[in-house]
């Protein structure tokens, strides 16, 4: 039986989609969102204006869904990172034992990169002016919050350990100390020291944060 012609139509649409967005990953990288025509990422991606304005209204509409692809990849390498840090391993481990080895696995997994956050920073600048732009960004970073606060309920709970406040509070909190990291590193044009804020300083602003859950 032949597919359906709603059927292939839907998966080109997801493929034309899908390469728009890589290709524009790349494109805003090397040259911010501002300075990138519309013509430049279909021309990387192979496509016609036509294919853009038909999956995306404007740059920042694709940004969005970059951005929403890239969060997802590094929550997915995150909760990696946890199962496999909280396993069980028959020998016996302390919580900060745990949440180091937490930390530097992600050090090591989750590169910094201040290419990435300058292109951030530039479109949470426009969306500040943005009312319409502002609430989407908004609710995109509720959800990143959000799945990354689950991540860590799960963690503590895996731990025997509760939050003393309120768990999107503490993601908060650590995503501005990494925010800060990354603008000092940006400013003072050296790299992020990223082994130093997830083995040292993150372990104990989250040993701060927790506590032994009641039994």
């Amino acid at each position: 039986m032949t597919e359906q012609p709603q059927r292939r139509e839907t998966r080109r649409r997801a493929e034309t989609r899908r390469r728009l967005i890589a290709a524009a990953r790349d494109v805003f990288l090397e040259h911010s969102i501002r300075d990138t025509p519309v013509e430049l990422i279909c021309e990387a991606a192979g496509f016609s204006r036509g294919a853009f304005y038909s999956n995306f209204a404007t740059k920042e509409d694709l940004f969005l869904a970059v951005y929403e692809e890239e969060m997802a990849a590094r929550i997915d390498q995150t909760r990696e990172i946890i199962e496999k840090a909280i396993a069980p391993t028959g020998e016996e481990r302390s919580v900060h034992e745990a949440i180091v080895k937490i930390g530097a696995a992600c050090a090591e997994s989750l590169v910094a990169d201040k290419t990435w956050y300058l292109l951030l920073t530039e479109f949470r600048a426009h969306a500040l002016r943005s009312p319409e732009l502002r609430m989407r960004a908004g609710e995109y970073l509720v959800q990143v919050t959000e799945a990354v606060a689950e991540l860590m309920q799960h963690a503590l709970d895996e731990m025997g350990m509760r939050a003393e406040v309120d768990t999107r509070d503490a993601v908060r909190a650590l995503i501005a100390i990494y925010d800060a990291e990354l603008e000092r590193a940006v400013f003072s044009n050296t790299d992020p020291n990223m082994g130093t804020l997830f083995t040292e300083i993150f372990p104990r602003v989250a040993a701060a944060l927790i506590a032994p859950r009641e039994s």
